[in-house]
């Protein structure tokens, strides 16, 4: 039987972080460092998990500025399982890739504007001046990649919880969807030191030229991912993928010859290159022919 290929849903296989050309998968309490590039993998040692904790999983994957090693930022929690909200703070943990040492780091601030940084593959960190941001709460979570910390930063608390984190050409940017999901407003940080923002585009879907014309009649609620500072995707339904700039001009349908319409867009942009690790070195071909998915470009 033929193995599925990368991010099938059906094995609940997915890449919750990505560096350059590095992916982390997991699937189920297994974890996998690959190259989709040069095709290889290799295991990926977790944290123990701690009394009492249901969760633990990968929320980071960056590079360390001063050793250049790259690192991965894990947490462990427990939730409720019917909300799925921790119950406890969680702990966090940093693990050099190649290492089996992870170490246990100070846990953010907790305030009651502010939520934990909890794993989600469709919510992935916004790396910007050496430091990883979350649009969690009615803050911005910051972790230094550097020192290794946690910080808060203020962002526009009028826009509400329902903001997403964007890179626009190498700025911070915010975007907010009205309740109907009709109206786009995009605001981009000015002063990352003063921590001021201002409002940058209007996309209204009302006002969209799309063909065939968009039904706005079901409520949903959209993603956005970047390709460029002038050019967005907007998920507008699950079975629509809009291509448009920031003027909110329909610049056409993204379809898959493989999926069709049927696609999920997160936030994740893949850069091909060459990186290797030496633990990559130690694999043989038939044990990176053991992982449980398969690499297709």
């Amino acid at each position: 039987m033929a193995r599925p290929p990368l991010c099938c849903y059906k094995t609940r296989c997915y890449t919750p972080c990505l560096r350059r050309a590095l992916l982390i998968l997991g699937q189920q309490s297994n974890f996998y460092i690959c190259n989709p590039t040069t095709r290889k993998c290799a295991s990926l040692p977790h944290p123990p998990q701690r009394p009492g904790a249901s969760v633990i999983a990968v929320v980071a994957f960056y590079q360390h500025h001063t050793s250049r090693e790259y690192r991965v930022l894990w947490v462990s929690y427990s939730r409720l399982i019917s909300s799925g909200v921790p119950v406890q703070s969680p702990e966090y943990f940093v693990l050099t890739v190649g290492s089996n040492q992870p170490r246990c780091i100070q846990c953010p601030t907790v305030s009651q504007h502010t939520l934990h940084v909890t794993q989600s593959p469709y919510c992935p960190p916004v790396h910007h001046r050496g430091s990883l941001h979350w649009a969690f709460g009615l803050n911005l979570t910051v972790f230094d990649s550097v020192a290794e910390t946690f910080r808060q930063m203020s962002r526009p608390i009028e826009l509400g919880h329902m903001v997403s984190l964007l890179d626009m050409g190498g700025s911070l940017a915010l975007w907010h969807t009205t309740c109907d999901s009709i109206t786009f407003d995009i605001w981009v940080l000015q002063d990352y030191d003063a921590e001021t923002w201002a409002f940058q585009y209007r996309i209204s879907l009302l006002a969209m030229e799309a063909s065939p014309p968009l039904n706005l009649g079901v409520k949903y609620v959209p993603s956005m991912a970047v390709i460029n500072e002038h050019e967005l995707l907007i998920e507008q339904r699950p079975d629509r993928l809009l291509h448009c700039d920031t003027d909110g001009v329909f610049l056409g349908n993204v379809e898959s010859e493989e999926h069709g319409n049927k696609q999920i867009l997160t936030r994740h942009r893949f850069q091909e290159s060459m990186i290797s690790l030496p633990l990559f070195e130690t694999q043989e071909d038939d044990d990176v022919k053991e992982h449980p998915f398969l690499i297709v470009l």
